[in-house]
């Protein structure tokens, strides 16, 4: 089986499966699934250590396979692309640096929006001084966010 090598400059000599399966951005288990279809090439053995690494011109065709698509066995095999870490939106980022009782009253107002309904901070943080004139010290969130969300359910009255 020949296959066009590509430079790579983060290929080592030689490396680990756990390193290859990092490379190929999938899970332990997908991974060797595949290696069990004989989609991916078997690792080379140390005799000394008996630890299983891969080879450079190894990493190379692992990382063919993943970008044709066509295994070591010559058959197809359909990748899924890796998940993308997720990114947070400006509103939460500006809610964590703030802080104080607007940093509650925003998380709080974002979560009822999440819910359905629309509240904004200014409009909880009424509600709150209505619903608990003693304050929030030492309340759990989950039982505001539901206090609040009966209170604007029912039309912002108790």
């Amino acid at each position: 089986m020949t296959r066009k090598m590509m430079s790579n400059s983060n290929l080592k000599p030689a490396c680990s499966v756990i390193e290859v399966i990092r490379m190929l951005g999938m899970s332990r288990a997908r991974f060797y699934q595949l290696l069990d279809r004989q989609i991916f090439p078997p690792p080379l053995y140390d005799l000394r250590t008996r630890r299983p690494f891969y080879s450079l011109e190894l990493q190379q065709i692992c990382l063919d396979i993943r970008e044709s698509n066509i295994g070591f066995n010559n058959q197809y095999c359909l990748f899924y692309s890796p998940r993308k870490p997720r990114q947070e939106n400006n509103s939460e980022k500006i809610s964590r640096k703030s802080k104080g009782h607007n940093s509650l009253h925003d998380e709080l107002a974002q979560a009822l929006c999440r819910m359905g309904l629309s509240a904004d901070a200014q409009q909880v943080g009424s509600a709150i001084n209505e619903l608990y004139p003693d304050g929030t010290d030492g309340k759990n969130h989950g039982l505001l966010i539901r206090d609040l969300f009966r209170f604007f359910k029912n039309g912002a009255s108790k």
